[in-house]
């Protein structure tokens, strides 16, 4: 913030101008002593001192911000060579962070002008130097306050700037048009031609809304969470906030405390284009009433069946477990109350409240829009009290399963025409559950074929019961065995051994 004290030079001859080395190896400055140089510095403050008093310039401020006394406005950089840089410095350099103490300023071009002054016509120096002098005055201003007191002025105009005030008071009926935009509701209403119009109305009236950054919509009083830059416009006092990852540019004019954008759009034109695409929609709905009636009756099923839920949620758990030994007898179709329950569980119709047929809609979820063809048939299947019903389904559920569940003796995997039992099964799923990630494979192996090697009887596993369970098996065999485990589920391959897979749990 300002010149560091350490590395500057005045030269009394050049009093509107102040000296500073540049380049990081450069530290200091001797004297000003090339003639070339000195008649080049002499013009420059000549011509500083003539745009000073033509544009009326009061220099506090820019003294204050750069950390200087006496009359100097402007730095000037020399090189190591002692010889003028040809370039002006931006005063971006020095505003909120310090510079160092012990090199020269900074050699980076974005604060670097690219104007190389020492070229320049009296006319053309007149014009540069009061543009560098403006733009010193300006951000002498910005830096009479932090970073974040213009971030947070930025956040506010931009909040009350007249589109996203009408966001955020018609951010319902916004939120509406985009979600039914999408909805596979459209899919079903009647007369397409009316929403394929509708749609192309929403393309035209949601534009000025979508050009805005859903991130700094999301609360009303603050921005996007994303590191920003802030580039300043001293011709037109305006601050451009830019954010990367929005993709978004917004200007705000510092005198008048107002946000614009790189396109503007008519609040009133947007207000009423808003109003009208709600009525359009709305108009179509009442066309529907059919559909509007049908996911009233939807929502009616799921609050009944809500009634025997807890029945309900045990038979679709009965139905898993049935799907884990028998893949194809857990066939939710052959069930159809359980088939409409599932397809209910997943649908969210909300109560209509809302006078918008928009509003209401757009909150509706439907698991699949086929529920609505097949909804006549479960209003015959779902009788006034369910209770029995469910019941019945329930019991035969439990009889099913009872049926395809694993028997002690039932053979899981045959390995080289040797069968393995469920009893069997879980004992070799008991010894992976315990030691399957601690050991290679090879360990377990030599476990379950009982040989008593060096290390085994070092890790002490000759002890454990599983040792010797499948003695008259061929090693090769086993590993087979654990191959063919890992295929159809039961365990899974880790970096070191296996480990016990969710099926073969639940199974167990």
């Amino acid at each position: 913030m300002g010149l560091p004290e350490t590395i500057i030079y005045q030269d009394e001859r050049y009093p509107f101008i102040v000296l500073a080395p540049i380049g990081k190896k450069n530290k200091f400055i001797r004297s000003v002593g090339h003639k070339f140089e000195r008649g080049l510095l002499s013009r420059l403050n000549d011509t500083i001192l003539d745009q000073m008093e033509h544009m009326n310039i009061d220099a506090a401020p820019i003294r204050r911000y750069l950390g200087i006394s006496g009359e100097a406005v402007l730095p000037v950089s020399l090189q190591k060579d002692e010889t003028v840089y040809p370039h002006l410095l931006r005063p971006e350099l020095f505003l909120w962070s310090p510079l160092s103490e012990e090199h020269g300023l900074p050699l980076k071009e974005s604060y670097i002008y690219i104007t190389d002054f020492t070229q320049l016509s009296s006319e053309k120096l007149n014009d540069h130097v009061a543009e560098v002098l403006e733009d010193y005055r300006f951000l002498a201003d910005i830096s009479e306050y932090p970073r974040d007191y213009w971030l947070t002025k930025i956040t506010t105009a931009f909040h009350n700037h007249p589109i996203v005030k009408l966001i955020h008071e018609k951010r319902e009926v916004m939120d509406a048009v985009e979600v039914m935009n999408q909805s596979a509701l459209l899919s079903v209403i009647k007369y397409p031609e009316d929403i394929a119009y509708w749609r192309h109305r929403v393309g035209i009236v949601m534009r000025p809304f979508r050009s805005l950054p859903e991130k700094w919509l999301q609360n009303s009083d603050s921005s996007c969470p994303h590191e920003k830059q802030l580039q300043f416009d001293s011709a037109n006092r305006t601050i451009c906030c830019y954010c990367e990852t929005c993709d978004c540019c917004l200007y705000y004019q510092v005198d008048e405390d107002r946000v614009y954008f790189e396109e503007e759009f008519d609040e009133e034109r947007a207000r009423k284009r808003m109003v009208t695409i709600e009525e359009q929609f709305n108009r179509i709905a009442k066309q529907n009433e059919t559909l509007l009636e049908q996911l009233l009756q939807l929502r009616a099923l799921k609050k009944q069946l809500g009634a025997v839920r807890k029945k309900l949620e045990e038979s679709m758990q009965l139905m898993h477990q049935i799907e884990l030994y028998q893949p194809e007898e857990a066939n939710l179709s052959a069930y159809p109350l359980l088939y409409m329950y599932d397809k209910l569980s997943r649908t969210n119709i909300p109560e209509r409240t809302s006078s918008s047929e928009l509003c209401w809609l757009s909150k509706v979820e439907l698991d699949d829009v086929r529920m609505l063809k097949e909804l006549p048939e479960w209003l015959e299947l779902v009788p006034e009290n369910v209770y029995p019903m469910t019941s019945h389904v329930l019991e035969e559920l439990k009889g099913k399963l009872e049926e395809v569940r694993y028997g002690e003796d039932d053979v899981i995997i045959t390995i080289k025409g040797r069968p393995v039992t469920y009893a069997y099964t879980q004992q070799i799923l008991d010894l992976i559950y315990y030691y399957g990630t601690d050991y290679p494979a090879h360990i377990l192996v030599h476990v379950l074929a009982g040989k008593a090697t060096n290390k085994l009887r070092t890790l002490n596993l000759h002890e454990t019961r599983w040792f010797g369970l499948l003695s008259e098996w061929p090693e090769k065999y086993i590993q087979k065995l654990f191959n063919q485990l890992q295929k159809q589920g039961w365990i899974m391959k880790q970096r070191k051994g296996y480990s016990v897979s969710d099926f073969a749990e639940e199974v167990m």
